[in-house]
């Protein structure tokens, strides 16, 4: 295919775009993707949908007992399912294609041996996430590829995208009533109206792309030794990025980067932790006190200096659970503790809260206002940037 070429890429959704205008998702499923119950692709529908409960105590004053909304119906982020229908097209736009090279975006996405989808008796294999295929040209809804082994074969176009595309995450926004978990009863207001929660996360690359990012948790360097991010995904709540970004331009200014080591974590990951961990001064016990890092408003950060490249000299290394870590111990040098309170100080004027316990971790002031949730990090929507985020 020529460089300067450019195929109309078609992104679709299931009639739904969500209030928040940075958020353009494909709610429900992507086209000719395998069926919800094989065993190659694990349903998108968390296992629950926890609300907000977070007990005020010496390490988190700011907190509010908390509250669940009911879980969500269908498969918010899910990439499987039927073929979409004729007012799902939200969106039509150009990506120029450099070379002959495309990727599928979706979790799982079929290969067919024809370009039709009336039956599954022509799947012939799947590609994974971001598995490159050879563009050879256009049938209907279907693009005609050449896979790596050399096999001809078709795949939906919806769900295949340039090579070089970066992909970015577009979750669905969600709102509930809380409920507190204690009592399981439904929370309401002393006027007996109803308390919402919600949920708008956005992925931070697309709107603080000059900070640095290495979410330990998706990599093996973490207290379980293993994985717990499908995939390296900084979320972050709609609401509070305005602060985040405050921060950033104020650390920017007096010479350093923002570094953002963890920001949402799935409720399950926080189980996982303190399985291990079983320390709530570290890692808040998800069936008492769950994190605001399960509400997507904290943040765990470090700096960096611009002129160097290196980090600051920080009093451990990020997520040692350990009491060198807390603000109260005398082990740290005068520097690591000037480091600190710099860092806290912004942080604390831009609209965040900090515990004790970690010298890294931030949390949005206004915490309660977001529910608690399970997202499959492995089955976000996930596009190149939209034209709402330039």
């Amino acid at each position: 295919m020529p460089t300067d070429d450019k195929k109309k890429i078609r992104f679709t959704a299931l009639s739904r775009v969500c209030a928040v205008a940075l958020c353009i998702m494909l709610c429900g499923c992507a086209a000719d993707a395998p069926e919800e119950d094989e065993p190659t692709e694990p349903s998108a529908t968390p296992d629950m949908a926890v609300g907000d409960w977070y007990e005020p105590s010496d390490d988190y004053p700011w907190a509010e007992p908390g509250d669940a909304p009911p879980a969500p119906e269908g498969e918010p982020e899910g990439e499987q399912g039927g073929e979409p229908g004729e007012d799902s097209v939200i969106d039509v736009i150009e990506i120029p294609v450099s070379d002959s090279l495309l990727k599928s975006r979706a979790s799982v996405l079929n290969i067919r041996s024809s370009p039709d989808q009336s039956s599954d008796d022509n799947i012939i294999g799947e590609l994974a996430y971001e598995e490159q295929v050879e563009y050879l040209g256009m049938e209907g809804e279907f693009t005609h590829v050449r896979l790596m082994d050399g096999r001809e074969a078709y795949c939906f176009s919806e769900f295949l995208v340039p090579a070089g595309a970066v992909l970015y995450a577009y979750p669905r926004a969600e709102t509930g009533q809380k409920v507190n978990l204690a009592t399981g009863q439904l929370e309401y207001s002393s006027e007996g109206a109803p308390v919402m929660v919600k949920s708008e996360l956005v992925d931070l690359r697309l709107h603080l792309p000059g900070a640095q990012y290495e979410l330990l948790f998706a990599t093996e360097r973490n207290v379980i030794g293993e994985p717990l991010y499908p995939r390296a995904i900084p979320l972050f709540q709609k609401d509070s990025l305005p602060k985040l970004q405050k921060a950033y331009e104020t650390f920017l200014n007096d010479g350093y980067i923002l570094k953002i080591y963890d920001a949402y974590r799935p409720y399950s990951v926080q189980k996982r932790l303190f399985a291990v961990v079983q320390n709530s001064h570290w890692i808040a016990n998800p069936d008492t006190t769950a994190s605001n890092h399960n509400r997507g408003c904290a943040v765990d950060i470090a700096l960096i200096d611009a002129a160097t490249g290196e980090e600051l000299e920080f009093p451990t290394p990020m997520h040692t659970f350990a009491v060198e870590s807390a603000r109260t111990s005398d082990t740290w040098s005068d520097k690591q503790r000037e480091n600190v309170d710099y860092m806290t100080r912004v942080m604390s004027e831009c609209g965040f809260n900090h515990i004790e316990s970690e010298w890294w971790h931030f949390a949005d002031k206004s915490s309660s206002k977001y529910m608690t949730t399970d997202m499959n990090l492995g089955r976000l929507n996930m596009l190149p940037r939209q034209e709402t985020d330039e």
